[in-house]
């Protein structure tokens, strides 16, 4: 499933690679800037811009992953009125805090916040697009629908870093032989290497990595066809009521 779920990032990000490119690149600068700026004044508002515009980022992905139309003006979607910033910022937070509480737990604390993550990673997803669902319940939805995916986007996440680290492990021990053997050169040449690689790496892989959670909340919700509309659970195919609530399938 992981190469099927790269191969259909790939295809995507090939069809429309400098628009993609370049508004993901607009969001690191915006984000970071908008941040640290609000950040400064009040330091609450400059993690809910932060919140505000990761979300606003992810349905891009979604949008571009699905072919349709992607404007840099999406990247402040989630701003468009009170009630999707409230909803947004409390759904998003109510995760950031549980995955939080999770981490504290003595030892098994960090693994178990890192599963958490891929479980809530549906969250901003369902918080856009199923308005139906509550603040508070999103990460339950979300937590039910990747039962059986945990593992994969962990892999898939753990595939493209994997790659990162294993590429410049190597160019680092390229640039330790060049090094003691031609000094002068080998710094110029390592030192040009690294540069390349951290702008290739800085544009390209978090817009990679968001089109890959894209494929997989598509995948998911194709694979698992329809959903329980009181608690979010997957129904299997001709289902007459949801084995998770009892709810009665219409």
């Amino acid at each position: 499933m992981l190469m099927k779920i790269y191969g259909k990032a790939y295809s995507v990000l090939m069809k429309k690679p400098l628009k993609l490119w370049g508004i993901s690149l607009l969001y690191i600068l915006l984000a970071s800037v908008l941040t640290a700026l609000c950040g400064a004044a009040i330091p609450a508002l400059g993690i809910a811009v932060t919140l505000l515009m990761g979300t606003s980022m992810t349905m891009i992905f979604l949008f571009g992953y699905r072919g349709e139309e992607v404007k840099v003006v999406q990247l402040f979607s989630c701003f468009k009125d009170w009630q999707t910033i409230k909803r947004v910022l409390l759904g998003m937070s109510w995760m950031a805090l549980w995955i939080f509480l999770w981490s504290l737990i003595p030892v098994a604390g960090p693994f178990i916040a890192l599963i958490r993550m891929y479980e809530y990673r549906l969250t901003p997803y369902i918080l856009v697009t199923e308005p139906d669902v509550s603040i508070t319940e999103a990460i339950e939805v979300s937590k039910k629908r990747t039962d059986g995916y945990k593992l994969q986007m962990f892999l898939a996440d753990l595939l493209v870093y994997g790659i990162v680290f294993v590429v410049n492990l190597v160019l680092g021990l390229i640039a330790g032989l060049c090094v003691a053997y031609v000094p002068a050169l080998g710094v110029l040449l390592f030192s040009l290497i690294l540069i390349v690689l951290d702008i290739v790496i800085f544009a390209l892989v978090p817009l990679f990595v968001g089109l890959v959670q894209a494929a997989f909340y598509e995948e998911i919700q194709s694979g698992k066809g329809k959903f329980c509309g009181n608690c979010g659970a997957p129904l299997g195919e001709g289902a007459r009521f949801c084995t998770s609530c009892g709810q009665t399938v219409n």
